[in-house]
């Protein structure tokens, strides 16, 4: 496998304009930030930034990329030794609320006006979705192996999971993340928990 050849500095730059990016498309919709703006929050010229990235597009797409980089890693971590099933559910799920109440503006994207920009949005999504899904599916095989979550269809449920917070996020943006955490565990947990039907979610222990 050959060595990674590039210079420090050059991926410390790449990641310093992305991190500009990142925040700027966070809290502007797309046609609300130029890559002057970009170039001016990440302290480097123009010219430069379009070394790293060739058009304002890529920038954004690097810039969604890389979030969900980022939460994959957050999810494949391993979780905290004797935690709970359970507890470690509500981690991922609140791991992705996080990350799509922060790419809000971007999610917004894939159903608004800049068609072709959603397209190649929504092919860096499917990417990402299986490594996604894997990790709510070990947390789902680990609960069903020690009896704490009864069998569901390991392949459909994480999408679903994804699905629903996703969805949370774009529908009630406004409401506070622990109230769409809640809501997501109190379905997933009342339907998964193995036991008499109905056990109330104070159970839990979460």
């Amino acid at each position: 496998m050959p060595l990674d050849t590039t210079p420090d500095w050059r991926a410390r730059r790449r990641e310093t304009i992305l991190a500009a990016a990142a925040d700027l498309f966070a809290r502007r919709p797309y046609h609300g930030v130029q890559v002057d703006d970009v170039a001016k929050q990440a302290g480097v010229g123009k010219a430069t930034l379009y070394r790293y990235f060739p058009s304002k597009e890529e920038l954004y797409l690097h810039a969604f990329d890389e979030a969900l980089a980022r939460l994959e890693a957050r999810l494949h971590a391993p979780p905290p030794e004797g935690a709970a099933p359970e507890a470690v559910l509500a981690c991922k799920v609140r791991a992705l609320l996080t990350t799509f109440t922060e790419q809000l503006p971007a999610l917004k994207v894939l159903g608004g006006d800049h068609s072709h920009l959603a397209e190649q949005m929504r092919t860096v999504l499917r990417r990402r979705t299986s490594r996604i899904a894997a990790a709510l599916r070990d947390v789902l095989e680990a609960g069903r192996a020690v009896g704490r979550f009864r069998s569901v269809d390991m392949e459909m449920t994480p999408l679903l999971v994804i699905g629903m917070a996703r969805g949370a996020v774009m529908m009630a943006g406004d409401a506070e993340p622990e109230r769409l955490e809640a809501a997501i565990l109190d379905l997933m947990l009342k339907g998964a928990l193995a036991g008499p039907a109905g056990d109330d979610a104070g159970s839990l222990g979460l």
